[in-house]
């Protein structure tokens, strides 16, 4: 069971998204604050955090590596490719970090250096993932996408908070077609077709932004 807030809904994303890809289903999510003690998490006070049998844990990168970890499509995931994994969802979190910066703190003092701090971050992680990731096929080069993918369709996709930092700057991420192309063949996958045309997560907006 995945406990989650509107302030954690890009890992929802994330955490939901790698479990579709695999064709499982790990329990429910809800987005609601919980009675329970999140200490019991190893949280001071923040969401989301994740039950799993006898496990309690929180932190949004831990959250989703374990549940990759454990997805049975990726059971033979070498080291190597769980170290990329791991990293494509840290620079997601990056990313998710500034943009939250962006459009709840700087676009209140100055919605214009808002919408630049914004196009700024998003050509520097833009143009990595132009010149890095492959002209066909998924990330790992295996015939399905693993979390690497997922992460980035999470930053491209999502809407809180990718999406609003997006139309803030009025930024297309279209203009990297190596991007553009990736995503199209990872929306095409099976698992995350029905994940996405059964999503209440992907354009999620609580705070009406």
């Amino acid at each position: 069971e995945i406990k989650n807030s509107p302030h954690t809904l890009a890992t929802c994303r994330g955490v939901t998204i790698t479990e579709s890809a695999n064709g499982a289903d790990f329990g429910k999510t809800t987005i609601q604050e919980t009675g329970e003690n999140k200490v019991n998490y190893m949280s001071p006070s923040g969401m989301p955090l994740l039950q799993h049998g006898d496990l309690k844990m929180s932190q949004s990168g831990a959250i989703e590596a374990y549940i990759a970890s454990i997805a049975p499509r990726y059971k033979e995931l070498t080291p190597q490719q769980r170290a990329v994994d791991m990293m494509f969802m840290g620079i997601k979190e990056e990313i998710l970090h500034n943009c939250a910066i962006a459009i709840f703190t700087t676009q209140k003092a100055d919605k214009d250096a808002a919408a630049a701090d914004i196009c700024a971050l998003l050509d520097k992680w833009g143009a990595v993932f132009e010149d890095q990731i492959p002209a066909e096929g998924f990330i790992q080069g295996l015939p399905y996408p693993t979390p690497a993918d997922l992460a980035l369709l999470n930053i491209t996709i999502g809407y809180m908070p990718f999406g609003s930092a997006k139309n803030l700057a009025g930024y297309d991420f279209g203009k990297w077609e190596k991007v553009a192309a990736l995503l199209e063949r990872v929306k095409a996958d099976e698992n995350v077709k029905n994940y996405l045309a059964d999503s209440k997560y992907t354009d999620a907006n609580p705070y009406g932004m």
